[in-house]
């Protein structure tokens, strides 16, 4: 009874390890695929070639027998050639498949371990026609087992873009509107006395690139103009925002800067520290002067939204002190104040004062002692 158990555990075992063995990825790719066009988004109609070459890694034999390799692609007009070779030997006439799907048997691959074989297929066809931009299957590989089941981690894509003419039109359509509105802003801010330089610039990029999409037949080319015209109105509405509040912060600081002056005035030459106006003012701007710290804090952290916001809170804060300190000044007048720069003027003015009393004193004088004889 033990023995047929052990018999049985043994059979399992050499039945598990044969499951284990035939479900292992018998290749791999030697290089990297060759794919013309290399990079990017296609348009339908234009021309696919690929290239992939395969080493089989088989370790009993160089493949299983009853194991089959799949190709696959949404190409049209597809035409397979597979060339396989031994030993750096290759057939004299490749072998070529015009059909979607393409499999080599494995009988045609199985040989003995230690041979070096190798699949090398190529690809041409065109990209399809597509009811929208969508991403399709250039090339396809994947390994069958004896049931035409996949085998786990045996599946390889190439999957490329492929665009839809309508929906690049409509987008280009989309970004002409977006421009508009870009340039109506920009123009805007510009009267106010915003620099609009940094967002022109990108503007000009966005108008450019848009142009260059509305005149071509490559929708492939129209998109990627499209995404660069896309980038470059982003970086334009951004560099608008930094702008408009960089504005508010100066007004602000600038603002500030005469209230400041204001409040020396009437501390030094009017000596009116203690005045309730006064502090009144220098509590105003200390309120305005930290809306402007926080509008600067948002500033330097790129967040310039809230640095506009931040910035115009302070602007008007500032403006508004400034036109109080402004009216208080009107209200006080400029009063007497001995200025050292004007001392000579000022001597001047009571030497003439002295004389002309002392001229009056000597006159009043001289009548009385004429009158006493």
């Amino acid at each position: 009874m033990r023995s047929a158990i052990k018999v049985l555990m043994g059979l399992l075992a050499v039945f598990c390890l044969v499951q284990a063995a035939s479900a292992a990825v018998n290749y791999k790719l030697s290089t990297t695929p060759t794919v013309s066009p290399s990079s990017g988004d296609i348009s339908p109609g234009e021309p696919v070639t690929v290239l992939v070459t395969l080493t089989l890694t088989g370790t009993e034999q160089t493949f299983p027998d009853k194991n089959q390799l799949e190709f696959y692609t949404e190409l049209n007009d597809p035409q397979w050639t597979r060339d396989i070779q031994i030993d750096g030997i290759g057939s004299d006439s490749p072998r070529t498949v015009k059909n979607m799907r393409m499999t080599i048997p494995g009988f045609e691959l199985s040989y003995k371990s230690g041979l070096n074989l190798v699949v090398k297929v190529t690809l041409k066809g065109y990209a399809p026609t597509v009811t929208a931009t969508s991403s399709k299957t250039i090339m396809s590989i994947q390994e069958l087992d004896s049931n035409g089941v996949a085998v786990e981690g045996s599946t390889y894509s190439i999957k490329r873009t492929v665009v839809n003419p309508q929906d690049v039109q409509a987008n280009i359509a989309t970004a002409q509107t977006r421009l508009t509105a870009l340039k109506a802003s920009i123009d805007e801010k510009l009267v106010s006395g915003v620099d609009t330089t940094a967002a022109q610039t990108k503007y000009d990029e966005a108008k450019a690139a848009i142009n260059r999409a509305s005149s071509t037949s490559d929708f492939a080319a129209a998109k990627a103009d499209l995404t660069v015209a896309q980038t470059a109105m982003d970086a334009a509405e951004t560099a608008l925002v930094q702008a408009e509040a960089q504005k508010e912060i100066n007004d602000a600081q600038s603002a500030i800067n005469q209230i400041d002056g204001i409040i020396t005035y009437f501390e030094v030459n009017r000596s009116m520290g203690t005045d309730q106006r006064v502090m009144n003012l220098k509590t105003q701007r200390d309120l305005a002067a930290q809306s402007l710290s926080l509008a600067n804090d948002q500033m330097n952290a790129k967040n310039y939204d809230a640095a506009r916001i931040k910035g115009a809170d302070a602007n008007q804060k500032a403006q508004s002190t400034l036109t109080l300190a402004t009216q208080v000044r009107e209200e006080i007048g400029e009063g007497f104040s001995l200025n050292l720069g004007s001392l000579p003027l000022y001597i001047g003015a009571g030497i003439v004062i002295v004389l002309i009393i002392g001229g009056i004193i000597y006159l009043r004088n001289r009548k009385r002692w004429d009158e006493l004889g």
